[in-house]
């Protein structure tokens, strides 16, 4: 089997409209969805999802293109899929799923998924055989039906109008096994094997006209149990093999055996007892829902905590039957949308709120799904890989016609042997299926053997006192493997804070010593120091700009002198202004300098507060870090001090046990003693017996011979 990436479930969400019902008390909407975004808002919780449906997001009508789609493509892959709805009663989940199909109505997920699916089978079937099964289940009151048994059984009704429970003779109740690989079936469950549309369209709507259903204040029309809809598809296609000398694929090399289930679930909807208005059958019934429900919840907190998934929690799947069922499709090998429908009255607003946490703590579920090959099509796609391996090899070192000639005969070889696996494939195929049909009428012998076996264990433990005792002192090497290997975590994740503080100091330091070297300096004296060169340049620029207005006014003031006067006066003037020139543009500079000097502060100041909120922010991570390592420190010295006195109490336990032993050991003792002491008293009493029986015998002949004489 070929591993993928880990998944996560998916979830949409599906809002149905206002009833009738619900427009009549005169409810209104409580749920809204946030534009162009797949965001719920209810009151002032808000969660954001995979997809919304309805009530002004994407239509219902793209549901089954975004969500369903690609896991019917994916179950042609090989790929298990599974779809879930779940809601309070009343929210629409028949309704959204179509288990409640009649006339050949094709409103719902279910019907599109078998247009799809015989459409794909159409396009495929001249390159592939295909062979469809169907099952259909329900689980109601803890107790698997089968809804597509052809010996349809009535249902009695109670005097208070409810279908009483019924037991038919004869028939074993399907049990729910696990096979070596750790896959779920259902034993004594009908598979039909179905070859049309019409053929699967009529399974479903014999299962859902044989499926419970009940009349409630809330729903009238409610299905009083979980129902799942179960598509098996498989398919054998063949194998072309492609030639490295000439790239032609005639060569079969065999067929590929792939096997994928589809699940379509429908559970049955939550509800409250005085929401409702059960009584009776239907009260026990909503009993049974809501505690399926509740175990479905523990399983989807488990898997969907990441911490516990961390820490390996156990994941409690055995705690209903539908858990059991769902093993796969939760944090297993299927690919899994779960379907949150919502009813968005503000009389519901309380259980619309729970059907949103409870969908969006699925979406951290990760599942792993695989390819479902057979082993003989598993070691096949082993040997096709290797074998094109080979053929590029070879054509990339150009190899001659002799070594080309041994790989046809070792391919020929390998055809050989895959024809002889799938002929034991086949024979191991049917003997399953002889083995199975005989298995459910061994059942009663065997739990008869079960019980002499019992009653002999127990006769021979009468002559074992020391097998308790060695079993319970036994026990005591897994738990101290468990106290050694919590240590062990405990020692790492300290490591692993420990370096981690240390990082946080290092950073720390060095953001320190970065803010020493910006902020070395008074930043107040230096802005001063600034100013004040700023005011003194722009005065001396003042001075020296006067200067040379003056020298201006003076040349105007002699134009009337004589022309060498005034060539001579003209010359120092023009010297002495270009001079005047020169130091104004030197102190434009300087003032430019400074202007840049100023901004470079303003520069270092951002960099030294963003220094400071770096800092700080370290500092917090570092206190966050202490604290966690304080409390990790605390949550081992609590769970040390729980070992150490469950371990004192094994001890007490097992001193008690020894003393037991010992007790049963002097009592088994003197038993063996009284026993011998009877064995030989009897042993004795059967000698004197036989002495007088003989001695009589004797005395009876005597007389006899002397009443002849």
């Amino acid at each position: 089997m070929e591993v993928t990436e880990n998944c996560s479930v998916k979830v949409a969400v599906h809002i149905r409209p206002l009833i009738a019902d619900e427009r009549t008390q005169g409810c209104t909407e409580c749920v809204t969805v946030t534009k162009g975004k797949p965001q719920v808002q209810i009151g002032t919780h808000s969660f954001t999802f995979d997809h919304v449906y309805g009530h002004g997001a994407s239509p219902s009508s793209s549901m089954f293109e975004e969500c369903v789609a690609p896991l019917v493509d994916g179950l042609f892959q090989g790929y298990n899929a599974t779809v879930l709805a779940y809601g309070q009663t009343g929210s629409g989940k028949t309704y959204t799923m179509g288990t409640a199909i009649k006339d050949g109505s094709e409103t719902g997920l279910i019907p599109q998924v078998m247009n799809a699916l015989f459409k794909k089978i159409e396009t495929l079937k001249h390159q592939t055989e295909f062979q469809l099964h169907v099952s259909f289940i329900e689980i109601l009151k803890e107790e698997v039906r089968d809804l597509l048994d052809s010996e349809p059984v009535s249902k009695p009704v109670t005097p208070n109008g409810n279908a009483a429970k019924v037991t038919v003779p004869g028939r074993p109740p399907i049990q729910i096994r696990e096979s070596s690989s750790g896959v779920i079936t259902l034993a004594g469950s009908t598979e039909v094997a179905v070859s049309t549309l019409q053929e699967m369209a009529t399974c479903l709507e014999q299962g859902s006209i044989n499926r419970a259903t009940g009349s409630t204040n809330m729903n009238n029309q409610s299905s009083r149990s979980h129902a799942i809809f179960t598509i098996t598809l498989e398919q054998m296609h063949k194998i072309q093999s492609v030639s490295a000398v000439n790239d032609t694929s005639d060569e079969d090399m065999g067929e590929e055996y792939l096997c994928a289930k589809l699940h379509l679930v429908d559970l049955a909807g939550s509800e409250r007892a005085k929401r409702t208005g059960s009584d009776g059958l239907r009260l026990k019934e909503g009993i049974h829902i809501n505690r399926g429900l509740l175990a479905l919840g523990n399983v989807i907190s488990a898997l969907g905590d990441e911490k516990k998934r961390k820490e390996g929690v156990h994941v409690p799947y055995r705690d209903s039957k539908l858990t059991r069922l769902l093993q796969d499709s939760l944090g297993g090998n299927s690919k899994t949308v779960m379907i949150a429908c919502v009813s968005p009255a503000d009389i519901n607003a309380e259980e619309s709120l729970n059907t949103l946490k409870y969908a969006n703590r699925a979406r951290n579920i990760q599942n792993k799904p695989v390819v479902n090959r057979d082993l003989v099509s598993n070691e096949m796609q082993k040997m096709r890989q290797q074998l094109q391996y080979l053929q590029a090899e070879l054509c990339a070192r150009g190899g001659p016609t002799s070594d080309i000639q041994t790989l046809k005969e070792r391919i020929t070889w390998l055809e050989a042997t895959n024809e002889d696996l799938r002929r034991e494939l086949h024979e191991y195929r049917s003997l399953r299926a002889v083995a199975e049909c005989c298995e459910t009428g061994a059942q009663e012998s065997r739990s008869c053997f079960v019980k002499i076996d019992g009653h002999k264990r127990a006769i021979q433990s009468m002559d074992l006192p020391d097998y308790q005792m060695d079993e319970v002192l036994s026990d005591d090497n897994p738990g101290e493997i468990d106290e050694v290997d919590k240590e062990l975590e405990h020692a790492l994740r300290r490591n692993n804070m420990d370096r981690e503080l240390n990082e946080l100091n290092k950073r720390l330091e060095q953001k320190e010593s970065e803010m020493k070297l910006v902020g070395g300096t008074d930043t107040e004296a230096l802005k001063q120091h600034f100013q004040k060169k700023i005011t003194e340049l722009e005065e001396e620029k003042r001075i020296v700009q006067q200067e040379r207005d003056r020298l201006l006014a003076a040349v105007e003031n002699r134009a009337a002198n004589s022309d060498s006067q005034i060539q001579k006066a003209q010359e120092i003037n023009v010297q002495k202004l270009k001079a005047l020139e020169a130091q104004i543009s030197d102190l434009k500079k300087k003032q430019e300098n400074q202007v840049e000097l100023l901004k470079q502060k303003q520069r270092s100041d951002e960099a030294a507060k963003r220094l400071q909120a770096e800092i700080q922010y370290i500092k917090a991570q570092k206190v966050q870090l202490q604290h966690k390592i304080k409390q990790e420190a605390e949550q081992f010295r609590q769970w040390k001090a729980y070992r150490e006195k469950e371990l004192l109490q094994l001890k007490k336990e097992g001193r008690r046990n020894e003393y037991e032993r010992h007790k049963l050991e002097a009592l088994n003792q003197r038993q063996k003693q009284v026993l011998q002491r009877k064995t030989e008293e009897a042993a004795m009493a059967t000698k004197r017996l036989k002495e007088l029986l003989e001695a009589r015998k004797y005395s009876i002949r005597d007389n006899s011979g002397k009443f002849t004489l």
